[in-house]
């Protein structure tokens, strides 16, 4: 095996592990740190890709490869699904912010047409 393979297996262990740790920010709704997990991933990726690169030039054997990037796959699936239905949540709480801002801003146009005990020209 190479030391190219093997840092292949590496850093496709470390996709796997920062792909799991964007899920448990997910779950715990810390969506702010997100960003710095997906940039640390996609480094990852742009790493693991000239490392396959390499590995596929010299015609060696990936497939003990197959387990890893299967589990990543489903963890990737599972991300999608997870931010997806944050992203639904989102856009029904937005639905009803507009219906509500809607409503108080065509009730706030009307003047109310009393009269003040203090104000002696009504």
């Amino acid at each position: 095996m190479s030391s190219d393979l093997d840092n292949l297996e590496l850093t496709y262990k470390k996709i796997y592990e920062v792909s799991v740790q964007i899920a448990q920010l997910i779950d715990r709704k810390i969506y702010t740190e997100l960003i710095t997990f997906l940039n640390k991933k996609e480094q990852l990726f742009k790493e693991a890709g000239k490392l396959l690169e390499r590995v596929t030039a010299n015609g060696e054997d990936t497939s003990k490869l197959e387990e890893i990037c299967l589990k990543i796959q489903k963890q990737e699936q599972a991300n999608i699904v997870a931010l997806t239905d944050v992203r639904e949540n989102i856009k029904k709480e937005l639905s009803k912010a507009a219906k509500n801002t809607k409503l108080i801003s065509a009730y706030s146009n009307t003047e109310l047409k009393q009269g003040n005990i203090l104000d002696y020209r009504q």
